[in-house]
Parts: C-alpha cells; structure tokens; sequence
C-alpha cells in the first residue's frame, strides 16, 4: 500500500506514508477512507475516487474548472455574472421552455433577486451578492414591465423572451447601471426605441 503510485501530468510518482492510511504526494493528500474510496486535498480543493489515481485525477480536473472559471470570471461583467448564476442556479439552457413543472420561471428568476435582496443569508455568500446586484432592475421591471407602464410592443416582447434571454436581460439591466425605476424607465424607453427601429 505504501509504495502505491500515481500520475500526475504523465508522471510516475511514488506515494510517501504521512500518518494512519494517508500518504502524501507532490503537495497532494491523499487518505484510504474506511469505506475504501480515497480522498485527495490541495488546499481548499477536495475530490474522492475509487482509487487513489481517480481521487488524484478528480482533484487536478476540480483543479482546472475552478481556474477556467476564475478566469472567465476576471474578464465578465457584473451583468453577465449574474446571468450566468442565475441560469446555473436555475438549470436554464438555452432551449429552457419559459413554464417548467407549472411555473413561470421569469416569476422564479425575480423571486431568486427577492429572495437575495430582502431575506439575507437565504443563498450562500458569493451567490447572495450577484443575486442582490439585479434589485435595481427587478423594481424596474416591476414597475415598467409588470405594472404595463411601458410600450405595448416592448412588454410583449419581454414577456416572449426566453428564461435564457430574460437572465441576459436583467444582466444588461446591471451592467448599464440600474439602481432605480427612473432609470429604468430611460433604459425601457431606449429599448422600444431600438425595437421600433428594427421593425422599421
């Protein structure tokens, strides 16, 4: 058991005995569970396998998904951070219906922002921020959307728009600012503007 081997990076290399079924390598932990998975800790980061080798390759792919979304986070913007937490925490794709199992999930997508904005602690930290950051544009919404103070055209546009298209919209909202219905009422009536001018 001690001289068990794994590879990281195409390399052979031999586990080091640390304590009572843990061994090290390189600066990965590696520890035989009672119930024979094994755990590999780096850090912060933690993966179990079946063997060592899978607890190993676990922990280095956890590894590079959260660099890859560190990265992606680094160069997106407020708005479109939240779109893309909202649609995780959501499971909305692309081709998400706007009703799933019965309920409108543009009510679910507002209800999310309420829930962050006025119940605190309701999500975990990080999630609760990026949530909290699309109240402006929820009470815009509410307001000029909902509440059919808005253009006709434009109303039925968003409301037509899927649950997909409708986090990118609260994402736009964001990142052009919108702390308070007034300026949404501006931003709604560029929006029917620019409409208009496309079905011109």
């Amino acid at each position: 058991m001690n001289t068990e081997t794994v590879t990281i990076n195409g390399a052979i290399t031999t586990l080091a005995p640390a304590g009572f079924m843990t061994w090290t390598v390189s600066d990965i932990s590696l520890r035989l569970r009672p119930n024979t998975t094994w755990r590999a800790t780096r850090g912060e980061t933690v993966a179990i396998g079946d063997t060592a080798q899978a607890a190993t390759d676990n922990l280095l792919a956890a590894e590079r998904k959260a660099e890859k979304a560190a990265k992606l986070t680094a160069r997106s913007t407020k708005g479109q951070i939240f779109a893309r937490e909202m649609r995780s925490h959501l499971h909305i794709g692309a081709r998400t219906r706007r009703t799933r199992q019965g309920r409108d999930l543009h009510e679910q997508i507002l209800e999310c922002i309420t829930n962050a904005a006025w119940n605190p602690g309701y999500y975990a930290a990080s999630r609760q921020e990026v949530f909290q950051a699309g109240f402006g544009a929820w009470i815009s919404y509410d307001k000029h959307i909902a509440g059919y103070r808005a253009d006709g055209d434009l109303i039925a546009h968003i409301k037509g728009l899927t649950p997909h298209q409708f986090c990118a919209l609260l994402g736009d909202m964001i990142d052009a600012g919108m702390a308070n219905v007034g300026e949404g009422e501006r931003f709604f009536a560029e929006m029917a503007r620019s409409l208009c001018a496309q079905a011109a």
